[in-house]
């Protein structure tokens, strides 16, 4: 391939990752509960530095820094969800016992026309 179609393909990759980047941002200032906010926090954010580190490794393909940049994903995709599942569980755990999270069981009857024993709602 040419240099320049390198360029443009290892840029194209940044850019996709720097806006996945983004979202995951936007998304963290938006969301107002630890437990909306796990989505953004983890996967986009994975995603997306997958994508940069990509994009970088294409640049600088023959160079012996390509196994930092794998290192470097392999370790995000590896602990963001753990770590993302952890926070998940704690923030849960706390809204539970300070009661700002309830049982959904009037919700499914709201929607569902019955409760969870089968009896009708009314």
């Amino acid at each position: 391939m040419t240099n320049d179609l390198v360029e443009i393909i290892s840029a194209l990759f940044v850019l996709a990752g720097a806006l996945l980047t983004l979202a995951s941002a936007i998304g963290l200032v938006r969301f107002r509960d630890t437990l909306s906010r796990m989505h953004p926090a983890a996967k986009p954010q994975v995603l997306g530095l997958v994508l940069i580190l990509l994009g970088a490794g294409i640049r600088i393909f023959p160079d012996i820094d390509l196994g930092m940049l794998v290192l470097a994903a392999i370790v995000a995709v590896c602990t963001a969800p753990v770590i993302a599942n952890r926070v998940g569980n704690l923030a849960y755990r706390e809204s539970v016992e300070d009661g700002t999270i309830t049982h959904e069981a009037p919700v499914l009857e709201k929607f569902t026309g019955s409760g969870l024993d089968g009896s009708a709602a009314n």
